[in-house]
Protein backbone atom coordinates (compact mmCIF):
# COMPACT_ATOMS: atom_id res chain seq x y z
CA UNK A 1 0.00 0.00 0.00
CA UNK A 2 1.13 3.54 -0.65
CA UNK A 3 1.62 6.12 2.08
CA UNK A 4 -1.48 7.94 0.84
CA UNK A 5 -3.65 4.83 1.14
CA UNK A 6 -2.29 4.11 4.63
CA UNK A 7 -3.00 7.71 5.69
CA UNK A 8 -6.61 7.42 4.52
CA UNK A 9 -7.05 4.18 6.48
CA UNK A 10 -5.35 5.73 9.51
CA UNK A 11 -7.74 8.67 9.40
CA UNK A 12 -10.58 6.17 9.51
CA UNK A 13 -9.16 4.89 12.81
CA UNK A 14 -6.93 2.05 11.65
CA UNK A 15 -4.05 1.85 14.10
CA UNK A 16 -2.62 -1.01 12.06
CA UNK A 17 -2.32 1.22 8.98
CA UNK A 18 -0.57 3.89 11.03
CA UNK A 19 1.68 1.17 12.45
CA UNK A 20 2.74 0.29 8.91
CA UNK A 21 3.56 3.97 8.29
CA UNK A 22 5.57 4.09 11.50
CA UNK A 23 7.44 0.92 10.55
CA UNK A 24 8.16 2.34 7.12
CA UNK A 25 9.41 5.78 8.20
CA UNK A 26 10.68 5.41 11.78
CA UNK A 27 14.24 4.26 10.92
CA UNK A 28 14.78 7.00 8.34
CA UNK A 29 13.21 9.64 10.59
CA UNK A 30 15.42 8.57 13.50
CA UNK A 31 18.53 8.74 11.28
CA UNK A 32 17.59 12.27 10.18
CA UNK A 33 17.01 13.37 13.78
CA UNK A 34 20.26 11.79 14.95
CA UNK A 35 22.17 13.65 12.24
CA UNK A 36 20.39 16.90 13.02
CA UNK A 37 20.50 16.78 16.82
CA UNK A 38 23.73 14.85 17.37
CA UNK A 39 22.35 13.09 20.44
CA UNK A 40 20.84 9.61 20.40
CA UNK A 41 18.50 10.13 23.35
CA UNK A 42 17.26 13.48 22.00
CA UNK A 43 16.76 11.90 18.58
CA UNK A 44 14.78 9.01 20.07
CA UNK A 45 12.59 11.38 22.13
CA UNK A 46 12.02 13.70 19.19
CA UNK A 47 11.21 10.77 16.91
CA UNK A 48 8.53 9.56 19.33
CA UNK A 49 7.14 13.06 19.72
CA UNK A 50 7.07 13.48 15.93
CA UNK A 51 5.12 10.26 15.44
CA UNK A 52 2.70 11.15 18.24
CA UNK A 53 2.05 14.58 16.70
CA UNK A 54 1.60 12.97 13.30
CA UNK A 55 -1.05 10.60 14.70
CA UNK A 56 -2.87 13.40 16.51
CA UNK A 57 -2.76 15.80 13.54
CA UNK A 58 -3.27 13.33 10.70
CA UNK A 59 -6.54 15.03 9.81
CA UNK A 60 -4.61 18.21 8.98
CA UNK A 61 -2.53 16.56 6.24
CA UNK A 62 -4.06 17.93 3.03
CA UNK A 63 -2.27 15.61 0.61
CA UNK A 64 -1.99 12.09 2.07
CA UNK A 65 0.54 11.06 -0.60
CA UNK A 66 2.99 13.62 0.87
CA UNK A 67 3.10 11.95 4.27
CA UNK A 68 6.92 11.56 4.20
CA UNK A 69 7.52 15.26 3.63
CA UNK A 70 4.88 16.25 6.20
CA UNK A 71 6.37 13.88 8.80
CA UNK A 72 9.85 15.32 8.27
CA UNK A 73 8.37 18.84 8.55
CA UNK A 74 7.06 18.00 12.00
CA UNK A 75 10.46 16.57 12.96
CA UNK A 76 12.26 19.63 11.60
CA UNK A 77 10.06 21.98 13.62
CA UNK A 78 10.74 19.96 16.76
CA UNK A 79 14.48 20.12 16.01
CA UNK A 80 14.24 23.89 15.73
CA UNK A 81 12.44 24.04 19.06
CA UNK A 82 15.16 21.95 20.69
CA UNK A 83 17.83 24.10 19.05
CA UNK A 84 16.32 27.21 20.58
CA UNK A 85 16.38 25.60 24.02
CA UNK A 86 19.86 24.12 24.00
CA UNK A 87 23.35 24.77 22.73
CA UNK A 88 24.41 23.55 19.32
CA UNK A 89 25.75 19.99 19.45
CA UNK A 90 27.97 18.04 17.12
CA UNK A 91 26.24 16.01 14.45
CA UNK A 92 26.44 12.27 15.05
CA UNK A 93 26.93 11.05 11.53
CA UNK A 94 29.18 8.25 12.72
CA UNK A 95 26.34 6.67 14.70
CA UNK A 96 23.92 7.32 11.84
CA UNK A 97 26.26 5.64 9.36
CA UNK A 98 26.30 2.56 11.58
CA UNK A 99 22.48 2.54 11.45
CA UNK A 100 22.68 2.51 7.66
CA UNK A 101 24.12 -1.00 7.91
CA UNK A 102 27.66 -0.17 6.80
CA UNK A 103 29.91 -3.19 7.28
CA UNK A 104 33.55 -4.03 6.93
CA UNK A 105 34.33 -5.96 3.75
CA UNK A 106 36.65 -8.95 3.96
CA UNK A 107 40.19 -7.59 3.89
CA UNK A 108 38.85 -4.03 3.98
CA UNK A 109 39.78 -3.10 7.55
CA UNK A 110 42.00 -0.27 6.31
CA UNK A 111 39.21 1.06 4.07
CA UNK A 112 36.79 0.90 7.00
CA UNK A 113 39.22 2.84 9.17
CA UNK A 114 39.60 5.48 6.44
CA UNK A 115 35.81 5.65 6.06
CA UNK A 116 35.36 6.18 9.80
CA UNK A 117 38.01 8.91 9.77
CA UNK A 118 36.13 10.51 6.88
CA UNK A 119 32.80 10.31 8.70
CA UNK A 120 34.32 11.86 11.83
CA UNK A 121 35.79 14.65 9.73
CA UNK A 122 32.47 15.21 7.98
CA UNK A 123 30.48 15.33 11.22
CA UNK A 124 33.00 17.79 12.69
CA UNK A 125 32.81 20.19 9.75
CA UNK A 126 29.02 19.85 9.37
CA UNK A 127 28.63 20.89 13.01
CA UNK A 128 30.41 24.17 12.16
CA UNK A 129 27.80 25.17 9.59
CA UNK A 130 24.83 27.36 10.46
CA UNK A 131 21.77 25.22 11.26
CA UNK A 132 19.93 26.28 8.07
CA UNK A 133 22.79 25.14 5.82
CA UNK A 134 23.42 21.95 7.80
CA UNK A 135 19.72 21.02 7.70
CA UNK A 136 19.48 21.65 3.95
CA UNK A 137 22.60 19.58 3.25
CA UNK A 138 21.55 16.68 5.51
CA UNK A 139 18.06 16.56 4.00
CA UNK A 140 19.30 16.81 0.40
CA UNK A 141 22.61 14.98 0.34
CA UNK A 142 22.12 12.40 3.08
CA UNK A 143 18.35 11.86 3.16
CA UNK A 144 17.69 12.33 -0.56
CA UNK A 145 14.91 14.93 -0.44
CA UNK A 146 14.54 17.34 -3.36
CA UNK A 147 14.87 21.10 -2.95
CA UNK A 148 11.12 21.39 -3.51
CA UNK A 149 10.38 18.87 -0.73
CA UNK A 150 12.78 20.64 1.65
CA UNK A 151 11.12 23.95 0.78
CA UNK A 152 7.73 22.46 1.70
CA UNK A 153 9.14 21.22 5.01
CA UNK A 154 10.84 24.45 5.98
CA UNK A 155 8.48 27.03 4.50
CA UNK A 156 11.42 28.56 2.64
CA UNK A 157 11.50 28.98 -1.17
CA UNK A 158 13.26 26.19 -3.10
CA UNK A 159 15.72 28.74 -4.51
CA UNK A 160 16.75 29.63 -0.95
CA UNK A 161 17.20 25.94 -0.16
CA UNK A 162 19.43 25.51 -3.22
CA UNK A 163 21.41 28.56 -2.13
CA UNK A 164 21.85 27.16 1.38
CA UNK A 165 23.07 23.87 -0.04
CA UNK A 166 25.44 25.64 -2.44
CA UNK A 167 26.97 27.93 0.18
CA UNK A 168 27.04 25.16 2.78
CA UNK A 169 28.91 22.81 0.45
CA UNK A 170 31.22 25.66 -0.53
CA UNK A 171 32.00 26.26 3.16
CA UNK A 172 32.58 22.53 3.68
CA UNK A 173 35.01 22.46 0.75
CA UNK A 174 36.97 25.33 2.33
CA UNK A 175 37.17 23.43 5.61
CA UNK A 176 38.14 20.12 4.00
CA UNK A 177 40.58 19.95 1.11
CA UNK A 178 38.89 18.15 -1.76
CA UNK A 179 40.98 15.84 -3.89
CA UNK A 180 42.29 12.34 -3.87
CA UNK A 181 39.02 10.82 -2.67
CA UNK A 182 37.94 13.19 0.07
CA UNK A 183 34.72 12.84 2.02
CA UNK A 184 33.06 15.54 -0.04
CA UNK A 185 33.63 13.58 -3.23
CA UNK A 186 31.95 10.53 -1.77
CA UNK A 187 35.20 8.67 -1.14
CA UNK A 188 37.29 8.41 1.97
CA UNK A 189 39.51 11.11 3.43
CA UNK A 190 43.26 10.82 3.46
Amino acid sequence: MTDGELVVLSRQGSREAFGVLVGRWNPRLFRFLLRSLGDEEAARDTCQETLLRAWINLGRLREPEHFKTWLHSIALNLCRDRGRRSERREVALGDAAALDGASVEAGGVLRESERRDGVLLLETVLARLPMEQRTAIVLRELEGFTSVEIAAMTGVPAATIRSRIYYGLKALRRMVPVGGGSVLEGGTSR
